[in-house]
């Protein structure tokens, strides 16, 4: 009967735990200009860590972030620039 109980318990604290999160959970990106860009364009489709882990040059970040912007990615071209910038500032080629 307890193991039941649990099992309600957490069947039905799924949604709720879901619907306050948006996309992936977010691992904190480092504050800067574009950072709520990045994080609610990249977390739509991936875990946080897939940009936080990845290191490229500015013209590497600018490739992937036109990939992704043609993929469905929420960025505008008008901050296209200020989305590279950010990433090629916190996260640079290793």
């Amino acid at each position: 009967m307890k193991r039941l109980t649990v099992l309600v318990a957490v069947l039905a604290a799924g949604p709720a735990l879901l619907a306050a999160t948006p996309g992936f959970a977010q691992a904190p990106f480092p504050p800067g200009e574009g950072q709520k860009i990045v994080a609610d364009a990249c977390t739509q489709c991936h875990a946080a860590e897939l940009v936080t882990n990845t290191g490229k040059t500015r013209q590497g970040w600018a490739d992937t972030v036109t990939t992704m912007m043609g993929n469905g990615a929420a960025v505008s071209d008008a901050d296209f620039n200020k989305v590279v910038h950010y990433l090629a500032k916190h996260y640079p080629a290793k």
